[in-house]
């Protein structure tokens, strides 16, 4: 077995930090305390003398616009979960712990190119969700848990190198010794090395079980059994923001790191998302609500970023925003597509639907418009105009010849048919009309009222441009007998 232990330690701060925009040392000032002292304060606190340990006072006299938060315990677990949920797509072995996660993950590292690899698209993917992390690897969980606690990127690849990692450790990483530091300290025992090395039973009978069981877990000795996190049937996450958001494409740093959760979660249940909604919350008004849909299923974060970003650039806020919840309304099972060496069919439908749903978030969905044929013989009514739904699979390419009697007809059909003159029994049309080909005669719609009686030629002008005419048979109401122009070749 291998395990990957994952440890959040700024997880307080990130939890705060996260809504607001880029921790860089030009944001707002912000600190994390508990009743009494600062607990963990950003960079921009930090360049301004806040240090943890600080009691409120000093801090807010050093940085008078410190931004200070109550740590929140449930905020913090909730943002364990979600993150919880976005790593079920490495591996389905994923538990809880107090501040951080723990992957059993050897299953997964063929599927992930390599342990390199994995520890890659980890780290990258928990900074775009604004968490720093340290990770370490280990073949029992409290081993990898231990060495993330204590050194980012450790790790030992069996029982034999874990324990020479292990022994170096400091004793107040043990969840066990936290009650008895101070007798630890009193006596010189400050590694786990010096711990091992004493009697068992005068180390139980002193200090307790749960030490000796703690370290028995951590070499391997005792097993440690873990609760399997189980992502919801459901992905809706809320996001409340540091400061109020005035401007819709202020938004997007925020919301992207919803859609990062919501791929992860898209991921781990094997499913693609066909639309979601965005919610922006305000104070004292109803939320403005941005429905999205994509032309075709995706888990891409990327693309949903992209679609994103074009609806917030045509969207006013009513008043600013507080707080934004992502929840996907509509997702079907998707399997992982294959990677190809060069473009095929489908790779030239999804980039088609990368620009319809661009299209349609900018302009509205109602505005993406497209024709579809439909069997009828008159070419007015052989098509119709629909909103994109979807994109639909292009069906094979057949020859079909002609029918007896049967023209071609133009690409290029006028929206409705303009009366030609007839000179000396020609048809006129910015000169004479010569007949090349036809008649093709079209009776039908007497079902619908629009009866049509008409004979179809394919005519030249001077200039040899050819044009789709026809003459009408008998006259319908509204409608004058004669020559009428259809359409144009190319």
């Amino acid at each position: 077995m291998l395990w990957l232990g994952l440890h959040l330690p700024l997880l307080p701060l990130e939890v705060f930090e996260r809504q607001g925009g880029s921790p860089s040392a030009g944001g707002p000032r912000l600190a994390v305390c508990d009743a009494r002292q600062v607990l963990l304060a950003n960079r921009s606190a930090r360049d301004a003398g806040v240090r943890a340990g600080q009691k409120r006072a000093t801090a807010l006299a050093l940085a008078p616009d410190l931004l200070i938060r109550e740590r929140q315990a449930a905020g913090e677990h909730d943002a364990l979960t979600q993150v919880a949920s976005w790593a079920l797509q490495f591996t389905p072995s994923v538990s809880l712990t107090e501040g951080g996660l723990l992957m059993e993950v050897e299953p997964s590292l063929r599927m992930f190119g390599g342990l390199p690899q994995l520890l890659q698209r980890l780290r990258g993917g928990l900074a775009e969700l604004g968490f720093v992390t340290r990770i370490a690897h280990a073949p029992t969980a409290t081993g990898a848990w231990l060495l993330a606690r204590h050194q980012d990127g450790s790790g030992a690849g069996d029982e034999a190198g874990l324990a020479a990692r292990l022994a170096g450790l400091p004793v107040w990483l043990l969840q066990g010794a936290q009650p008895h530091l101070p007798a630890l300290q009193a006596i010189g025992l400050t590694t786990v090395r010096d711990l091992t090395a004493l009697p068992r039973a005068g180390l139980a009978r002193r200090f307790g079980k749960e030490l000796l069981n703690e370290l028995d877990r951590a070499f391997g000795r005792q097993p440690d059994p873990r609760a399997w996190f189980e992502a919801p049937a459901e992905f809706h996450v809320r996001l409340e923001l540091l400061a109020q958001v005035e401007q819709a494409e202020a938004l997007l740093f925020a919301a992207r790191r919803l859609l990062q959760q919501l791929t992860g979660w898209l991921a781990a249940r094997g499913r693609a998302a066909s639309a979601f909604e965005l919610r922006a919350e305000h104070d004292e008004r109803p939320a403005t609500s941005l429905s999205l849909h994509t032309a075709e299923p995706t888990r891409d974060a990327g693309r949903l970023t992209g679609l994103l970003r074009e609806k917030l650039a045509v969207t006013t806020l009513p008043a600013p925003v507080l707080a934004l919840s992502l929840h996907n309304t509509v997702s079907v099972a998707l399997a992982d597509a294959n990677s190809e060496l060069f473009p095929v069919p489908a790779s030239a439908g999804e980039s088609l639907g990368r620009l319809i749903e661009r299209l349609q978030a900018r302009l509205g969905r109602e505005q993406v418009q497209r024709l579809r044929l439909a069997e009828d013989h008159r070419p007015e009514a052989a098509y119709r105009i629909e909103r994109i739904d979807a994109v639909e699979p292009l069906p094979p390419r057949m020859a079909q010849p002609l029918t007896s009697g049967a023209l071609p007809r133009p690409l290029w059909l006028l929206q409705s048919p303009v009366a030609l003159d007839e000179r000396n029994s020609q048809p006129w049309w910015r000169g004479p009309l010569s007949l090349l080909a036809g008649p093709e005669r079209i009776e039908s719609g007497w079902w619908d009222g629009g009866l049509v009686q008409r004979d179809y030629f394919v005519a030249e002008d001077a200039h040899h441009v050819l044009y789709w005419i026809f003459r009408e048979r008998l006259s319908a109401a509204g409608s004058r007998q004669g020559w009428y122009l259809q359409g144009r070749f190319g």
